[in-house]
């Protein structure tokens, strides 16, 4: 057997949403989330071929501080063959090889053997809770604004604050993605209460810093259309995040282990953090 591993293409996508498909037993499409990667860290998403045959895949994300991994899976006819270590070892190498010394995923119960194997850490749980769409909201709430490529420079303190990694580039790409589909929330004196974006079916990034205007925040969410169930990926820690959402509808669908790999700190204030991203870009 012999095991290939390149950067993945544009070529390579329908490929691979049949890899992830397998791998997580889901049958959504995996295509908006591998654009939006391929937008943000087109070198670091690289696919694993058995004897030339695309089997598996993982994708990397670098911000300043930290790497973050995720979308790693591997197609059912290929398990158990060495590819989950092999693109593993590949990542870590090339995260090595960028001076990046922290790295952060957040891994499936079936994944985490493999991650403490290759020496990453468990630190707390993420949740991922999910609603069907119904009984939005009427309208959105008072004091609660658009968040504009002009005024986009107000929460990357705060970003930076939750999340221990300034995330700039990416919030602008959601923001380019998304338009007119985040919402911030600020005081009289301008001091930023929270923000959140609202993806095609995710609610988040979402960071708060005054936890009493979460909930205008998520019925500004709640008011816009999704095509089919809302999720929130939301760190276990955040007692006051799960219980706003179980108020509204959402249940607990799964849970999994984030962990770390690395020498450096851990920076970032997941209190703060009421939704990720998503479970591969944190």
């Amino acid at each position: 057997m012999t095991i290939s591993i390149r950067i993945l293409t544009d070529a390579d996508f329908e490929k691979v949403n049949t890899i992830l498909g397998s791998a997580f037993q889901r049958a959504e499409s995996w295509l908006p989330e591998l654009r939006l990667f391929c937008r943000l860290q087109p070198d670091g998403i690289f696919l694993a071929c058995n004897n030339g045959v695309p089997a598996g895949m993982v994708a990397t994300i670098l911000y300043p501080e930290y790497a973050y991994v995720g979308l790693m899976g591997i197609h059912q006819d290929f398990q158990r063959r060495g590819l989950g270590v092999a693109l593993m070892e590949h990542v870590l190498s090339w995260v090595k090889d960028r001076n990046i010394p922290l790295v952060k995923l957040d891994a499936s119960s079936a994944g985490q053997p493999l991650y403490e194997k290759l020496g990453f850490v468990p630190l707390d749980e993420v949740c991922v809770y999910q609603r069907q769409r119904g009984n939005l909201y009427a309208q959105r709430p008072k004091g609660i604004q658009l968040l504009t490529p002009q005024n986009l420079g107000l929460v990357t303190a705060s970003d930076l604050q939750a999340f221990g990694a300034d995330r700039n580039r990416l919030l602008r790409t959601l923001l380019e993605t998304y338009p007119e589909r985040a919402f911030l929330s600020q005081d009289e004196s301008g001091h930023v209460n929270g923000y959140l974006f609202c993806q095609e079916k995710r609610i988040g990034p979402w960071i708060m810093n005054e936890n009493s205007e979460a909930e205008k925040l998520l019925a500004a969410a709640m008011n816009l259309p999704y095509p089919g169930a809302i999720s929130v990926i939301v760190p276990a820690k955040n007692h006051d995040g799960a219980s706003l959402l179980q108020r509204n509808g959402f249940q607990i669908v799964r849970a999994n282990r984030h962990m770390a790999y690395g020498s450096a700190p851990i920076m970032g204030h997941r209190g703060k953090v009421f939704g990720q991203t998503s479970l591969s870009l944190g």
